[in-house]
């Protein structure tokens, strides 16, 4: 009897952490043949994210954005990078639009669905008598072995929301709705934009998660993206073409 409960134990001991998170590595197709996301995400919450030739890296909890320039790649908190860029955009005469009168979203759950082997719930957010075509719709799964996969590639959604924060003088009820639905765990599809196509749980090598040397602060990070502006817009003069803003 004692043998027995012993081996029970270690069944369902083996069954939870086959519930936890593991190493994955998922691949998304974008819309039209537009490209393709990969994302890396360890067991211990590191993770990286490979989309269009941008880099983001989260390591020891704190998430990053690559960046590359005249002068070779360095790294910047994602949070200082938005800061920075928010700040330039000020100095050069940016006024937020302000959000003005906003509908009151609502998140519901219609069903599941399975792509490339995982089930999700679908979610949905739409306005009051919206009609159907004013409907973001995601697929997600709630699978605990993939949520590092999931708060992974959530990085990219919230590096883009924060830059359209800055432009409008806040976050929006839409997207206040949106990041709720997207931190209910893994995207497997959203809406027609971006789509899962594999999911592989094998172990990935640390060093896929190494930062550059260089890794800047703000004051270091505004004057360098500062030096490359002004390098790109001489570059242009000199070249006759017009100057980029």
């Amino acid at each position: 009897m004692i043998r027995k409960a012993l081996i029970g134990a270690a069944l369902l001991l083996l069954a939870g952490c086959e519930k936890a998170p593991q190493d994955v590595t998922a691949r998304y197709a974008l819309a039209g043949g537009a490209g393709t996301i990969t994302v890396k995400a360890a067991a211990n919450g590191d993770a990286r994210v490979d989309s269009q030739g941008q880099t983001l890296i989260r390591k020891g909890g704190t998430e990053y954005l690559l960046i590359a320039d005249s002068q070779g790649q360095y790294a910047a908190r994602i949070a200082d990078f938005v800061s920075v860029m928010g700040a330039l955009a000020r100095e050069g005469g940016m006024k937020p639009t302000g959000l003005g009168p906003q509908p009151d979203y609502a998140l519901v759950k219609e069903g599941t669905e399975t792509i490339a082997g995982q089930t999700g719930d679908v979610w949905k957010v739409r306005a009051p008598k919206a009609p159907p075509a004013e409907t973001i719709e995601a697929v997600i799964s709630g699978d605990p072995a993939l949520a590092n996969a999931g708060s992974a590639l959530a990085m990219q959604t919230r590096l883009g929301a924060a830059g359209m924060a800055q432009v409008q003088g806040g976050q929006g009820n839409l997207e206040k709705k949106i990041a709720e639905m997207l931190d209910k765990g893994m995207v497997l599809r959203f809406a027609t934009a971006l789509t899962l196509s594999s999911v592989e749980k094998a172990p990935i090598s640390t060093d896929i998660f190494a930062l550059p040397p260089t890794v800047l602060a703000v004051p270091a990070l505004k004057a360098r993206l500062v030096a490359e502006r002004a390098r790109t817009q001489a570059a242009a003069a000199a070249s006759g073409a017009p100057p980029s803003r």
